[in-house]
């Protein structure tokens, strides 16, 4: 299992402890046993953390979400979490049990961050990394993939409520950015979660959703988002900010020799335009900006400035970043974010 966040779309297959989950499907309204499941994840959607992808819903060539849009990539078979800010995601984000059952198998000692560090050949065989399968009676299984080496709370046969938590998001397996992978079948058969049926087309009806969200709650569906912001010493990796090494590489110190202000950002589409503001303690201000070419499942976006030879300013530099989006022949700010940096 490959969670990437780019547009490349890769084939999902879970095997675990002699599971196969394929698409045998469910139609609509044979089965009135259906579970009712709370968020996977204890964090708020989409504030904390979004769901960047979704259940391809396009059988054969292509993909689309349940909803028509293009917040998936070809036979993705999850609803994929991701974690929004690096510093909550290194805190810790729990997992939870969505619904009642029993646990059929678990792993928790698959490394986090082996596909990033080492490539497809340190998880061969091993790309759903740590997870969870929970059996939910009735023919119901969920999973929960990509969870933080050593996190697991729980063992083979122990029996979960909802809300019990059973790992923590975490970055292990075939995955590219740190996220939680949840996974529904009934009788082996892929289900989506947002319309309780097996994939065939979008625009699916969501009255037999699986959702059961506090106060009758829905997950707001947003195509777009940034992921975080900062200051840096200098331009980050992009693809190592969830790693405690990279976090401390560019940390800012009371002196540094350049002060880099980022922005990173998912579900960007062609002519977009990303503008970023870089204001130093006087008020002068640096200003970038660009226009994509192309769509972005994930994008970093910097700029900064070299220690003048006088030094620092002292006090408080701005960074802003802003995505605009063109609606009806007019820039519309899709979405925004700011942080400061203090110096000394």
């Amino acid at each position: 299992m490959k969670d990437r966040g780019q547009s490349a779309g890769y084939y999902i297959g879970i095997v675990l402890a002699g599971l196969f989950f394929i698409s045998l499907g469910r139609a609509v309204g044979d089965t009135d046993n259906s579970p009712r499941f709370i968020s996977p994840v204890d964090c708020s959607v989409p504030l904390e953390c979004s769901i960047q992808n979704y259940v391809d819903a396009r059988p054969g060539t292509g993909y689309r979400d349940y909803t028509c849009g293009t917040l998936s990539y070809e036979r993705h078979k999850g609803t994929d979490f991701r974690v929004l800010r690096y510093d909550l995601y290194l805190k810790g984000v729990p997992v939870l049990a969505v619904a009642d059952g029993i646990v059929l198998h678990q792993r928790s000692d698959a490394s986090d961050g082996d596909y990033i560090l080492k490539g497809d050949g340190a998880v061969y065989r091993q790309e759903v990394g740590n997870n969870v399968v929970i059996d939910h009676l009735n023919g119901w299984q969920t999973t929960y993939a990509h969870l933080k080496k050593g996190s697991v709370t729980v063992s083979s046969g122990d029996k979960v409520n909802a809300g019990d938590v059973i790992g923590i998001v975490g970055l292990s397996g075939k995955t590219e950015f740190p996220h939680l992978h949840f996974q529904t079948s009934y009788n082996k058969g892929l289900i989506d979660p947002f319309t309780g049926e097996k994939p065939s087309g979008c625009i699916t009806p969501t009255k037999n959703s699986l959702w059961n969200l506090p106060d009758g709650n829905f997950f707001e569906y947003k195509s777009t988002g940034i992921v975080d912001v900062g200051f840096a010493s200098q331009p980050p990796e992009q693809k190592l900010l969830a790693f405690h090494s990279e976090q401390k590489r560019i940390s800012v110190s009371e002196n540094p020799e350049f002060l880099v202000f980022w922005g990173e950002l998912w579900g960007l589409r062609i002519a977009d335009r990303l503008t970023l503001k870089f204001k130093n303690p006087k008020g002068e201000i640096i200003t970038n900006q660009k226009i994509l070419k192309n769509n972005q499942a994930s994008f970093m976006y910097y700029n900064g400035m070299k220690r003048p030879k006088s030094g620092w300013i002292n006090g408080t530099y701005t960074g802003k970043i802003t995505l605009e989006r063109l609606v009806n022949r007019k820039w519309q700010v899709i979405a925004s974010s700011q942080k400061q940096q203090l110096l000394p």
